[in-house]
């Protein structure tokens, strides 16, 4: 587990981001997809998180400055929580969105796969009233 000043980034969190970080993102020179050994954690600072993406194919390096929202709860090292945020959600519209499951890494990238597989019309998207 890496730990810097009460934050904790557990190896699960840490594959989970760096399988985001190969899902999402390409070498910005040549366009080659990232391995997994091509993504180096180079540390932590509070909530950042700092990797590096070198390119198996041009061998670029990319500085990644990544933000998490994990902090570790001083009374139960265990049990991860949300930083305080500010809001101008209404009490009733913060209930809805609180009463709603996460949006999960592999929902990102469905919708991701769909946003590259669209005409880029996204208008329809937009105006479409929710179900």
């Amino acid at each position: 587990m890496v730990r810097e000043e009460g934050v904790s980034l557990n190896s699960k969190n840490l594959q989970e981001l760096i399988k985001n970080l190969r899902i999402f993102y390409k070498c910005p020179s040549c366009g080659a997809a990232y391995r997994g050994g091509d993504i180096i954690f180079l540390g932590r600072v509070e909530e950042h998180c700092f990797m590096q993406l070198t390119c198996h194919d041009c061998s670029l390096p990319i500085l990644a400055t990544i933000l998490t929202n994990l902090q570790v709860n001083a009374a139960q090292t265990n049990t991860v929580s949300k930083p305080k945020q500010r809001t101008d959600l209404k009490p009733r519209e913060k209930r809805l969105l609180l009463d709603r499951d996460h949006i999960s890494s592999s929902e990102i990238a469905e919708f991701y796969s769909y946003l590259n597989q669209s005409s880029g019309d996204y208008q329809a998207l937009i105006h479409k009233p929710a179900k």
